[in-house]
């Protein structure tokens, strides 16, 4: 989007500095060397033509040098389809993308953290790699074996089986690194490159429908993934793939929702049949690959074993006294040796438990609580070790980090990327807190209202006299009234949790202060240009007053009533009544207080609508807050507009007489001006709609700040530094899918029964962490650890459970899916 952005700024400013050369500037230089006169507006810059042109042409020249510095991601076209530069950038961007992703990995964090010089190759490639080729017997795949000849001997296709955590994605990196190395030396190897098949689960779903939808088309999904990691065109894609000059490595495969598995390698197959794919390479889970139906057509298998006692003991021999608690731990806890049976957990137990006793490394339970014991131990000590490097505490981090896990799993995203760009609200607005609601709605926003109804009230009293603010103060109550009943959404409801949240009248005022702000700025911006018209002639201000009264009055029938074939006939009758009125009253005061309402009413309607689009995205857990008693005052917004108008009304109450004939003025405008409110929040047409989608998606995005800090990109860039995150192709990814699914565990609010545990919306066929159990104080702590027991003090649940009860949490529940609205509307 930022990239697109700039490219358009660039090309209006070229064609604006063009088209002042060719068609300005350069006709009037000659004209002047040739004895002719300039116009008189230009005769100021008779003297400075010349440089002019100069300036302006080197003013294009930079631009042009601007856009071939920065447009470096620019897809390759079929037309250049012979340059040998195309291959060549093309294997680069794949050599690069997997060594990236090699230097993310937590193996390589352990040699960097620990000053190790590398990772024993036993444990970084597992010696029980098994490799089958086609139905021939099996064979041991030596820790330094040449990868690409493993797949030669394969006959180019390859299927790599392993338990999670096992090294598949480090084994299809190596291979593709080395595959890439080998194209960059001879032209006859096809182009390796990475594909991660969970994002083709979403590939049928578009943002501006909001809704979910199958996956697409495989293949114009798989060209379409080609040009945005690696900026292959897709029709040069497609023309590579037929003259067998690209290899697929499909990563995650399990990472497929279970209910598409079976068309993707459907649709696996059909590639392969329908392209010339002389290498491809397939990742997959064990027991996902057992659940198939249909086999994959590959050739051969690798299948990666447990790692065995001898490759734990030289892993931490190989690490040094500063793992010495973990050596003493497996020594005294035979159960330990059970655990550590994968690459991913070695690099977890190294990171978590380095320089700490042994007394510390108490792990207990079952095996998979031990597991989880592992996890939370590591994502405590990372963050609390780098409190000062990351700029946040820990809990904040943690925070964070749960939701941007739950983006990442959600069935809109479902990949790994912990974006700092969210994406459209439908995606994580489920995944908010319901404090967050709580301020926003039941104390931001009714601030906003009061705040600009002041303001509108105050303008108008400034401008007209009292008794014009007086009836904008009846007209505005009765319009939120109206909008109220509308919406059935009142701009106030009473919130169980606003009496627990001490900000929460803080919130209120500076709402407030913002929404008397925006009023009196939209109030100073606007009457110079009634003031303006109203100055003209008759024939222009009468015209410009009755169509806008036609075409207020129709858009609002159109927009909320059921009679829209009288639309226009209704417009016809009050323009009609403007008119007369206006020949009657004059038409200054009308233009005014017109151009004042229809302006608010038009920013009044595009926020309710994107208050309406952000409310309608929560879920029936977070609609828990606003369902308490409140007061019968806060049932409805008037109350609350007419204590606000009156404030507005005070200042100018004494600065003239309250029997004013301009205060009729002013309520004809405001009253047929207003009606712009509900027609820009019914409008589906541009720019109403745009201007819609884009005020909930800003309104939606203040919400997540409570979860995501405003500083965002330094905390994402300390993370990647130390081992949680890596950084690939400029932007962020979790180092691992378990490390990501252990983090969708969810808090727990005090005094909340403990439920089973739900997967999270069905993403990547893993679950969320169970609900915590309630201690005996009934305090109902967060849940990432498990089974029997609560979690331990120094685990990122415990940690951040605190926080999470204070601010009202309301991720406790199990979420739905964030894409459909929910039935329970309150």
């Amino acid at each position: 989007m930022q990239n697109r952005l700039a490219r358009t700024v660039r090309t209006a400013l070229l064609i604006g500095a063009g088209g002042a050369v060719t068609l300005v500037l350069v006709p009037t230089a000659i004209s002047i060397g040739t004895g002719g006169h300039l116009p008189g507006f230009l005769q100021p810059l008779a003297t400075f033509l010349w440089p002019l042109v100069i300036v302006f042409l080197l003013f294009a020249v930079a631009l042009a040098g601007w856009e071939r510095v920065t447009n470096t991601d620019k897809p390759i076209t079929a037309r250049r389809l012979n340059s040998p530069s195309n291959r060549e950038r093309s294997v680069q961007s794949a050599e690069r993308y997997a060594r990236e992703r090699i230097d993310g990995s937590l193996a390589e964090h352990v040699t960097r953290l620990l000053d190790v010089d590398e990772v024993p190759p036993t444990v970084a490639r597992p010696a029980d790699v098994i490799v089958q080729l086609g139905q021939g017997g099996k064979s041991r795949l030596p820790a330094h074996a040449d990868l690409p000849k493993t797949l030669d001997d394969a006959h180019g296709s390859l299927l790599i089986l392993g338990a999670p955590g096992s090294g598949k994605s480090t084994l299809l990196l190596e291979l593709t690194r080395a595959l890439a190395l080998r194209a960059t030396g001879d032209q006859k190897h096809p182009i390796p490159l990475i594909i991660d098949l969970g994002s083709w689960a979403m590939s049928g779903w578009r943002w501006d429908n909001r809704r979910p939808a199958p996956p697409g088309d495989f293949q114009k999904w798989l060209l379409r993934e080609i040009e945005r990691r690696y900026t292959i065109h897709p029709s040069l894609g497609r023309i590579w793939l037929e003259q067998g000059k690209i290899g697929l490595m499909l990563d995650g495969l399990d990472e497929v929702p279970p209910e598409y598995q079976e068309r993707c390698v459907n649709e696996i197959n059909n590639v392969r049949d329908a392209f010339l794919i002389r290498e491809l390479v397939v990742c997959c889970r064990d027991e996902e690959h057992e659940a198939l139906t249909t086999p994959l057509q590959l050739n051969s298998s690798v299948t990666i074993n447990p790692l065995t006692r001898k490759q734990v003991v030289e892993f931490f021999t190989r690490l040094g006294p500063r793992v010495d608690g973990v050596r003493a731990a497996l020594r005294t806890d035979p159960e330990l040796w059970r655990l550590l049976d994968s690459p991913l957990m070695l690099s977890l137990m190294a990171l978590a438990y380095q320089d700490r006793p042994p007394s510390e490394v108490d792990l207990t339970g079952t095996l998979e609580q031990r597991r989880r014991e592992v996890f939370d131990a590591y994502l405590t000590a990372v963050p609390t070790r780098q409190a000062e490097n990351l700029g946040y505490p820990p809990e904040k981090v943690l925070r964070t980090l749960r939701f941007l896990a739950r983006v990442s799993a959600s069935p809109l995203c479902n990949d790994l990327t912990a974006r700092t760009r969210l994406p459209s609200l439908v995606a994580w607005a489920r995944f908010l807190p319901s404090s967050t609601l709580v301020h926003v709605f039941g104390r931001g926003l009714p601030g906003v209202l009061a705040g600009s109804v002041t303001g509108t009230t105050l303008a108008m009293g400034m401008l007209l006299g009292p008794a014009a603010a007086l009836v904008t103060a009846v007209l505005l109550v009765g319009y939120v009234a109206f909008l109220d009943h509308l919406s059935t959404l009142p701009w106030v409801r009473p919130a169980q949790k606003a009496g627990t949240i001490p900000q929460g009248w803080i919130t209120a005022a500076c709402g407030y202060v913002l929404g008397l702000v925006v009023s009196l700025a939209l109030v100073g911006l606007t009457t110079p240009a009634t003031n303006w018209l109203a100055d003209q002639p008759l024939w222009v201000g009468v015209p410009a007053v009755i169509v806008a009264a036609f075409l207020t009055i129709m858009s609002a029938v159109e927009a909320w009533s059921k009679m829209p074939g009288n639309s226009a006939a209704l417009g016809a009758a009050g323009a009609v009544l403007v008119g007369v009125s206006m020949f009657w009253i004059g038409p200054q005061e009308l233009l005014t207080s017109m151009g004042i309402g229809a302006v608010l009413g038009i920013v009044a309607g595009l926020t309710t609508a994107a208050r309406d689009e952000v409310w309608w995205q929560f879920g029936e857990d977070q609609y828990e807050a606003f369902d308490g008693q409140g007061s019968k005052l806060l049932r409805n917004s008037a109350p609350l507009v007419g204590a606000a108008g009156l404030l507005g009304v005070l200042p100018v109450l004494f600065s003239g007489t309250l029997l004013d004939e301009r205060a009729l003025d002013a309520g004809l405008g405001l009253l047929v001006a207003g009606l712009a409110a509900p027609a820009a929040w019914h409008a589906d047409v541009f720019p109403f709609d745009t201007a819609k989608n884009a005020a909930s998606e800003w309104l939606a995005r203040a919400m997540a700040l409570s979860e995501l800090p405003v500083r965002r990109a330094r905390l994402l860039r300390g993370l990647a530094e130390h081992s949680m995150l890596s950084r690939v192709e400029g932007g962020y990814r979790f180092t691992h899918l378990q490390l990501r699914d252990h983090l969708l565990g969810y808090e727990r609010k005090a005094g909340k029964k403990p439920e089973p545990a739900a997967s999270d919306e069905g993403a990547s066929g893993a679950s969320a962490e169970p609900a915590a159990v309630e201690d005996s104080s009934g305090t109902g702590e967060a849940g990432s650890g498990g089974g029997q027991e609560p979690p331990k003090p120094n685990s990122p649940t415990s940690a951040s459970s605190g926080d999470a009860a204070d601010s009202g949490s309301g991720e406790g529940k199990t979420e739905s899916d964030p894409a459909t609205p929910s039935a329970a509307k309150p």
